[in-house]
C-alpha cells in the first residue's frame, strides 16, 4: 500500500504553475517525492496534473492499494463523482486519473487540509519550482 500526497500551484491563477507529490509506504517512509515546473497554467490543472503525475509514478511501481491525498477539494470531489465536471479541459484530465486508477487493485481519494503534513511539503516543493522559474 502506497500513501500519496499531491499538490498544485498557480500564482496568478492562471499564470505560472507547478505540481508535486510525496508518496510514503506503510511504515511512513518517503519512497519518491517529485515537483514539475507546468508553465503557464490554472490552479485546477495544476491541481490534477499533480494527480496524474504521481498516479503515473505509482503504476510502474505496484498494481496494489494506493491512498491518494489532495487538498483540492475541487479535483477530488469530481474524481470520486461528489460533483459534476463542466468544464471540457478539466474532464479531459479526469478521464486520464480514471484510466490511471485502473492499473491498482483499489484507490482511495481523500480530501485533507493544507495544513496536512504531506501537502505542507508538496506545497513547499511547489514554492520552491517556482521560486526558480521567476
Amino acid at each position: 500500500m502506497l500513501k500519496i500526497f499531491t499538490d498544485g500551484a498557480s500564482r496568478g491563477n492562471p499564470g505560472p504553475a507547478a505540481c508535486s507529490y510525496q508518496v510514503k509506504n506503510e511504515k511512513e517512509e518517503q519512497v519518491a517525492s517529485s515537483v514539475f515546473f507546468l508553465g503557464h497554467t490554472t490552479n485546477n490543472v495544476a491541481e490534477y496534473s499533480a494527480i496524474i503525475k504521481a498516479l503515473t509514478w505509482a503504476g510502474k511501481e505496484t498494481e496494489g492499494e494506493i491512498h491518494l491525498y489532495s487538498d483540492s477539494q475541487l479535483a477530488i470531489r469530481q474524481i470520486t463523482g461528489a460533483y459534476r465536471i463542466n468544464k471540457p479541459h478539466l474532464k479531459a484530465l479526469y478521464d486520464e486519473v480514471m484510466s490511471l486508477a485502473l492499473n491498482f487493485s483499489h484507490v482511495t481519494w481523500e480530501h485533507v487540509p493544507r495544513s496536512h503534513p504531506g501537502i505542507v511539503y508538496c506545497d513547499w516543493l511547489c514554492n520552491e519550482e517556482l521560486d526558480r522559474h521567476q
